[in-house]
């Protein structure tokens, strides 16, 4: 059952959750108070008609975050950039709203998009676009205390005590990044090793292999060509010039000292500090006003400022957080949902064609049917049935095949987004499905399923049943009864290892198809499962079988929009 909206913060807080908020509240208060509440108000008073700058510098800070993460997805990940920011800034509001942060933040970017692309090919993509962003923050950091050093220096000791966990840090990432770049499976690696040596044996074993399809997908996703590295890495630099900018607008107008671009630089490297040391503690309420009050104190912009621009920091936070708690609430997704989410690994394929497609669809109907009008109002009939039948089916992803001549129009009448449509290839029908399976795979679903669109009666326990029997190195199919398949279902090939060829002389449209095909997988080496026998509706004698079943109630409510169809076309069955 959907949960509704309001249930978005349905679990309860931790005892943790509550220290730190009731923490920060209290460091909050007392900086105000310290700061003056009336000169804090002034100060933002000040600011005026210019948060609508710092609101779009933030915007375009969530965007570079956005089209980063899209650089470091395979280039047909088919994804809009106005999704992927909708995903980031749904994502960004549960992990500043929340003391899980990252740990529920980041996998809802990935979640919210699961309905357009499977999350195996979308949260290792995040997982490297987090990498570099780390990396440049880290640099940023350093960077920025360095400078700071060189103006206010410090006692040796001060700057021994600091600069040694920053490096360390810095370690940490570089040696990540060089891990991943060499494809050294290291955390399956040093997970496999803890099973052999006794440590929760039963639970680890059955991790390691998903962990490691899991590392294969970082590894493989890493932008390694150097013009997307360069992309990437200049994508997070202009994330952090972009706030610069903002910190300098701010200042200029709530300082009577003039700040300097270092200035700006400083400030913002002791933000990304106080973000990432502080990340648990929800909004960073306090800690920010707090670091960010002593800090503009050391610097001697003194204590108001620095209040001032932690509560503008807040406020524009607050903005962009309530767009993105839209975006969460327009998908019924809560945090018991994000953290319960399935991996949608598997795509069902309905190959159709537009109805309204230049070419009349079912002309062997031609002769019970002869209105080209009637006949395309009955294909649409036919594609509602089936996709409503393939939505039935529990975590899964629906695609439409379109064919080209026909085009992509008429299918948003059928509730069919434009996320899930996809256009078949050139060629004959084995080289379209091939390339769709191929397409597919690479787009990181481990199970993709064919069926036709021509099947308004087909039972969904057979699109379950063929999912059920995909395993490695096997071919699922549903044979029809004029002598082709009906359905056909394929796992994803083992890293190096080509899709097998299935596709090639076979007898497509004839009553030998399905023969033809078993000899192939028999020639592949490939195991071959059999769902039971159906029927598509290409003929009178199809349109006749169909006609009968749609008396029995049972297949009438299975087909409804067919069943109306062809009421309104032939009336009702005598």
């Amino acid at each position: 059952m959907t949960s509704p909206p309001t249930t978005l913060f349905s679990r309860r807080p931790t005892r943790s959750g509550i220290l730190a908020a009731v923490g920060g509240l209290a460091l909050f208060f007392y900086f105000l108070r310290r700061a003056g509440v009336s000169e804090v108000t002034d100060s933002i008073r000040q600011l005026g008609w210019a948060f609508l700058i710092v609101l779009g510098l933030a915007g375009l800070r969530f965007l570079v975050r956005a089209v980063a993460w899209m650089r470091c997805l395979p280039d047909a990940h088919g994804l809009t950039v106005r999704q992927v920011l909708a995903a980031v800034l749904a994502g960004d509001a549960l992990g500043n709203l929340t003391p899980l942060s990252l740990l529920i933040g980041e996998p809802a970017k990935a979640i919210y998009l699961q309905h357009s692309a499977p999350i195996g090919r979308t949260l290792p993509a995040l997982a490297v676009e987090n990498l570099f962003y780390t990396l440049s923050t880290i640099l940023f950091i350093i960077t920025g205390g360095v400078t700071l050093f060189l103006v206010i220096r410090p006692p040796g000791t001060e700057w021994f005590v600091t600069a040694v966990p920053l490096a360390t840090l810095a370690g940490l990432v570089v040696g990540a990044h060089w891990i991943i770049w060499h494809q050294v499976p290291i955390a399956s690696a040093s997970l496999a090793w803890l099973s052999r040596h006794g440590i929760a044996p039963g639970l680890l074993a059955r991790g390691v292999a998903r962990l490691r399809e899991t590392e294969a997908r970082v590894h493989a996703q890493y932008p390694r060509d150097p013009g997307r590295l360069l992309t990437v890495g200049m994508l997070e630099f202009s994330f952090h010039l972009l706030a610069i900018l903002e910190i300098l607008v701010v200042l200029s107008l709530i300082s009577n000292r003039q700040p300097t671009l270092i200035d700006a630089f400083m400030f913002e490297a002791a933000n990304r500090f106080i973000t990432i040391a502080f990340k648990f503690v929800p909004l960073r309420i306090g800690v920010d006003e707090a670091g960010t009050a002593m800090f503009s104190d050391l610097l001697a912009f003194g204590t108001t400022a620095g209040v001032t621009m932690a509560i503008v920091r807040k406020g524009r936070m607050l903005v962009w957080m309530a767009v993105g708690m839209g975006a969460l609430i327009r998908r019924e997704l809560s945090i018991a949902k994000i953290l319960s989410a399935p991996v949608h690994e598997t795509a069902v394929v309905v190959m159709a064609t537009s109805p309204e497609g230049e070419r009349p669809p079912k002309t062997r109907l031609a002769a019970v049917i002869a209105a080209d009008t009637d006949r395309r109002h009955l294909y649409a009939g036919f594609l509602a049935d089936v996709i409503a039948t393939c939505r039935s089916v529990d975590d899964v992803m629906l695609r439409v095949a379109y064919a080209p001549e026909g085009g992509r129009e008429g299918f948003e009448t059928l509730g069919i987004t434009d996320a899930e449509l996809l256009p078949q290839k050139s060629g004959d029908l084995g080289a379209r499905e091939r390339e769709i399976f191929a397409d597919l795979f690479a787009g990181g679903f481990s199970k993709v399923v064919l069926v036709g669109s021509d099947l308004p009666t087909l039972p969904p326990h057979y699109l379950n049943r063929a999912i059920e029997q995909l395993a490695d190195e096997t071919v699922v199919l549903g044979p029809a009864t004029d002598g082709g398949y009906y359905l056909i279902g394929l796992t994803a090939p083992a890293e190096g290892k080509a899709i097998p060829n299935l596709f090639t002389e076979i007898r497509w449209s004839t009553a030998h198809a399905f023969q033809d095909t078993l000899a192939a997988a028999h020639r592949e080496g490939i195991h071959v499962e059999q769902i039971p026998s159906w029927y598509d509706v290409d003929d009178p004698d199809g349109l006749s079988k169909l006609r009968q079943d749609l008396e029995d109630l049972t297949h009438a409510k299975r087909a409804p929009a067919t069943t109306r169809v062809l009421t309104k076309i032939l009336g009702p069955q005598r």
